[in-house]
């Protein structure tokens, strides 16, 4: 399976929502006091959570990047989408942003 391609050794942001059987509303998610602050996640123990089925790959570039390469079985939901984007996501699993 093609997973990482031009990806590579990226550093990959995890929103660690596993276990939650109900997602809060957008406005009760925990906002990091800046963006060393966000967890982060390499790109093997992603793969590994996604090969599980504990995790999604989310792609937050813009469209016309996604579409010209992402991340196989990666959703591609950019920055300022609308609530309803992220709330498709699924609930009990992590979520895992990339956005280089």
């Amino acid at each position: 399976m093609r997973f990482f391609t031009t990806l590579g050794s990226v550093v990959l942001v995890a929103f660690l929502l596993a276990g939650c059987a109900k997602v809060a509303p957008l406005a009760e998610y925990k906002k990091y006091e800046n963006d060393g602050a966000v967890p982060r996640v390499s790109a093997e123990d992603a793969k590994k959570e996604v090969d599980a089925g504990n995790a999604v790959i989310v792609d937050s570039r813009p469209e016309s990047a996604y579409k010209g390469d992402h991340i196989a079985g990666s959703i591609n939901i950019t920055l300022g989408s609308q609530d309803e984007a992220f709330a498709s996501l699924p609930k009990n699993k992590k979520i895992i942003v990339y956005c280089s």
